[in-house]
């Protein structure tokens, strides 16, 4: 299962993004053809509506969506 995440902020290759459920640390972000392209470093924010910060390993900088695996 994967879930949209909204990004909020990028810099370098950390971004920090908002999603409605399944934020963990260290859960896998992939993009839309399902490649992992990064992870969850720090889960931050109220438990009720978090963010994460998360690191993207790739060298694409033009990313449009983000998923998080379950």
């Amino acid at each position: 299962m994967k879930s949209e995440c909204t990004i909020i902020h990028t810099f370098n290759n950390e971004i920090l993004l908002k999603a409605d459920n399944c934020i963990g640390l260290h859960n896998k972000l992939v993009n839309e053809h399902d490649a992992v392209i990064g992870k969850i470093t720090k889960v931050l924010g109220p438990t009720r509506d978090p963010y994460a910060l998360a690191y993207i390993s790739g060298k694409d900088s033009d990313i449009q969506k983000i998923y998080i695996k379950c």
